[in-house]
């Protein structure tokens, strides 16, 4: 498809690409070429992207005899350092927050300026930002030429001067691919290598078909599914898929072509540019946070990603004990790891322990401060100690990946050259920034179906095309000026993005190329994007709109597989019937999760599946909850009465109070103190709310005794029983969260606790209530024999209480007797599975949509 710019490889020519992938498909397209013909040996073509050819043409000159003294050329990360350090140290730097990104933005504007040989004058003084720039770019400049440095913005400049004066090596006939804009400096650079541009604009004839879609994913899956039904017809077609926001969109996009095309080598069915940084892998996140941990301790929950991680040493033979010591840990509560912690209580991991020993050998040889060279030999050790990448083989992308890290340590061992020596944090934190700003992207194994970006499809030809996005909102983009450049000067000289002319401008162009790049080309654009109406482009012109998922297009292949063939479904949702021996775990617990969902309860009390701990920094609102409990357990204790507490003097209620307040912070640890002084207020508040109540005396608190109901047994546990002057009880539980409305209607009650302890209870109870105990709300809720009156009350509206009780009494023997015959259906209440944690287990999602 390309014998023009063939030709020219054949006599000899350098073939100059506008990106990196155009130079890949010519390369790809070379070989396939050759093996065409029948040649066994051909000689490697010389095709480069710019950027390539510019570092190939540097070396050629320094190996050239250059005298001594010359310029020292600055990778990225090297210049970004140096430009965060001037802005840090400059009078503009004490109010940024964000210097590394804006030193970005200011190497961008410096880029431009070399560009488009923009002068550096009087206008940039028109604003705050400019004038910051113009000062940052002079001592930029100053310290380039103090310590003869060169940045990547001048280098086509300077090899343009050293070919221009014959110093440079003669360069071979040069040719353009790829180029829908030249800058000037590229211009003289072209000019000084008599390069021209070859045959790379295809010019296919093509017609245009229209698809319209309601939203983005269905837009994407059309054209999913477009090219998955082009590939089981023509397996060798070359199918390209552009999405102008692929950068937004890449995740989506992934996701959905994987499941259309999937396959167990789906990355070999397709390709997408633009990959995730670095840091986004698995493979280097995982490195990341195992050199954290070397640093410090670790957050419970990223010390469990790191004990569940395939690229810690002895993972492959100790995965299962590990996840369990993630759970012990976070059972525990505990919310910093130190590596002493986890070596303590990795007594079942003797692996892990010793690769834990052999971290904590290397981390004690570590140095307070020392180079970015040291470094990264040190960071190169701490991750051998800890058996990284782990001991299973890897896969061809995490083999790319291991290579990409070490170009990354390699890069940040060359930031000598600007930085004094770091300490562990620093140096933790520059190699992370840089692994987030480090696009990876996987080899391109030669991929039928090609995603890429609007910039990216420049030069590129294919048989089918497929370009998705062309909205009113996407194309031509939103202007997007460089805010360090004058305004005025970047529309004078025409930069990108400096104004919705010259993005009208740019996107006209791309789309008169795209459109002429196959033979075979569909365009499409989305109805809506979320709650806004979306229009077609102006820039594919007018024409009817065929709509997408109305046509076989949008079709869901999985569903229609699944439906044309025979198959037999079985929906056993009962368990086997529970053998009545002895006293069934859970308590009150299990009525409530019967009541929430019968497979909840199952899981729960008979398989004992248990969601892991999700702890939270500082006082949970379970330790809260404790400590209320707690503190009002060891004041009844002593009170016993309401008599006793009428007695009290306000400050010997306070001190009471203040007493038994730090007792129930005693083992609460960081945040104790702030606890204890909330207990104080809440407490002294309730106990006052509780003395307008009629007599009463505390028979129990933590009351524990065994309910049967219909044969099943359980240990049940009141936090209070009242016993009134007649003799009758008043069971209370006390409530220091939500509680919704009408917890005991129904036959699945919210809250069958109290019911349980009331029908179960020996003797005669005159009601059951709610004290909820929290701030801004105090007082009771419950229901209680007509003659009954409580402060604050808000007393549930039913029968009388002893129908009540007759009817709590059905509605818990039904429960019983449903988990003893073991049944276990899928059927949460409304907002049940909000808190569950076994939803993984019960495949809640699977199920709504198995029944539509």
């Amino acid at each position: 498809m390309h014998e023009e710019i063939f030709r020219a490889l054949d006599d000899g020519a350098s073939i100059i690409t506008a990106t990196h992938r155009l130079a890949r498909v010519l390369t790809g397209e070379f070989h396939a070429r050759e093996i065409a013909q029948g040649h066994s040996v051909w000689g490697r073509p010389d095709i480069l992207p710019l950027d390539a050819f510019l570092e190939r043409q540097w070396r050629s000159w320094l190996l050239n005899g250059v005298r001594d003294g010359f310029p020292r050329l600055l990778d990225a990360a090297q210049e970004q350092v140096i430009w965060e350090q001037i802005i840090f140290n400059s009078p503009e730097g004490e109010t940024l927050l964000q210097i590394s990104e804006t030193a970005r933005t200011a190497v961008a504007a410096w880029k431009l300026i070399h560009s488009y040989r923009l002068p550096v004058d009087g206008r940039f003084e028109a604003t705050d930002d400019g004038a910051a720039f113009r000062k940052w770019s002079a001592s930029f400049r100053e310290r380039c030429e103090a310590n003869r440095w060169i940045e990547r913005a001048r280098l086509c400049d300077f090899l343009t001067e050293r070919v221009a004066a014959g110093e440079a090596p003669d360069v071979k006939a040069a040719r353009l691919a790829g180029f829908d804009q030249v800058t000037p400096q590229q211009a003289a650079w072209f000019e000084v290598l008599e390069a021209r541009h070859i045959g790379d604009a295809a010019n296919f004839k093509a017609a245009i078909e229209r698809r319209k879609a309601t939203d983005k994913t269905r837009e994407i899956w059309a054209a999913a599914e477009w090219a998955r039904r082009i590939l089981e017809q023509q397996p060798d077609a070359r199918i390209g898929i552009v999405v102008p926001d692929l950068k937004q969109l890449r995740l989506k996009v992934e996701r959905i072509f994987r499941r259309e095309l999937e396959t167990s080598d789906y990355e070999r069915l397709f390709h997408v540019s633009l990959g995730p940084s670095l840091s986004d892998e698995p493979l280097v996140r995982a490195a990341l946070l195992m050199l954290e941990f070397g640093r410090d301790s670790l957050a419970l929950p990223q010390a469990g990603v790191l004990l569940r991680s395939p690229f810690l040493g002895g993972a492959e033979v100790e995965s299962g004990t590990r996840a369990l010591l993630d759970a012990k840990l976070r059972k525990g509560g505990m919310w910093d790891v130190t590596l002493a912690d986890l070596n303590a209580a990795a007594g079942s991991c003797p692996l892990l322990q010793r690769v834990l020993g052999r971290l904590d050998k290397e981390r004690q040889k570590l140095p307070e401060r020392q180079s970015a060279t040291e470094w990264s030999r040190s960071f190169a050790r701490l991750l051998k100690a800890l058996g990284w990448p782990g001991d299973r083989p890897l896969t061809s992308r995490e083999h790319q990946l291991l290579e990409a890290w070490g170009e990354l340590l390699s890069r940040f061992a060359a930031l000598d050259l600007a930085l004094r020596p770091l300490n562990f944090a620093q140096a933790l934190a520059r190699l992370r920034e840089m692994a987030a700003h480090t696009a990876f992207q996987v080899e391109n194994e030669g991929a039928p179906v090609q995603i890429l970006g609007l910039l990216e499809a420049a030069g590129l030809q294919f048989d089918h095309l497929w370009i998705i996005g062309l909205d009113d909102e996407t194309l031509p983009g939103t202007a997007n000026p460089n805010p360090f450049l004058p305004l005025a000067l970047q529309r004078e000289y025409k930069l990108p993005h400096s104004s919705p002319e010259e993005e009208l401008e740019f996107a006209r162009g791309q789309m008169t190329r795209l459109l002429a790049s196959a033979r075979h080309i569909v365009i499409s654009y989305s109805e809506l994007a979320g709650d806004r109406a979306l229009a077609p482009s102006p820039l594919v012109g007018a024409g009817p709109w065929q709509v997408a998922e109305d046509r076989t297009i949008f079709t869901d292949w999985i569903a229609e597989a699944r439906t044309s063939l025979v198959m037999e479904s079985l929906e056993d949702a009962t368990a086997p019937p529970l053998r009545a021996d002895g006293m069934q775990s859970g308590g009150a617990s299990l009525f409530r999760d019967m009541a929430a969902c019968p497979f909840r309860a199952f899981a729960k009390h008979r398989l004992q599946a248990k969601p892991l701990e999700d702890p939270v920094p500082g006082l949970s609102y379970s330790d809260r909850g404790s400590s209320v409990h707690k503190a009002l357990e060891l004041i009844w204790r002593e009170l016993k009465s309401h008599a006793r507490l009428m007695e009290l003097h306000p400050n010997e209620l306070r001190e009471l109070v203040a007493r038994h307040a730090g007792s129930a912070v005693n083992d609460l640890g960081l945040g104790a103190a702030q606890e204890k002084k909330r207990l104080e207020r809440l407490l002294v508040e309730w106990l006052e709310l509780e003395k307008l109540r009629d007599p009463f005396t505390v028979r129990e608190t933590e009351y524990k005794c065994l309910a049967s109901i219909s044969g099943l047994q359980v240990q049940t546990r009141a936090d209070r029983v009242d016993q009134l002057d007649d003799g009758r009880e008043l069971i209370i539980d006390y409530k220091t969260g939500n509680l919704g409305a009408g917890p005991w209607r129904g036959d699945r009650p919210d809250e069958p606790q109290l019911p349980l302890y009331c029908v179960t209870n020996a003797a005669t109870v005159a009601g059951a209530a709610f004290a909820v105990i929290r701030t801004g709300e105090l007082g009771f809720r419950g229901l209680t024999a007509a003659d009954i009156s409580l402060p604050s009350f808000d007393r549930e509206k039913a029968n009388n209480f002893e129908e009540e009780l007759a009817r709590w009494k059905q509605v818990l023997e039904a429960l019983a007797e449903d988990f003893q015959a073991g049944l276990a259906e899928v059927d949460p209440k409304p907002k049940a599975c909000d808190n569950c944690g076994l939803t993984a287990l019960c495949r809640i999602e699977d199920y709504k949509s198995d029944r539509g």
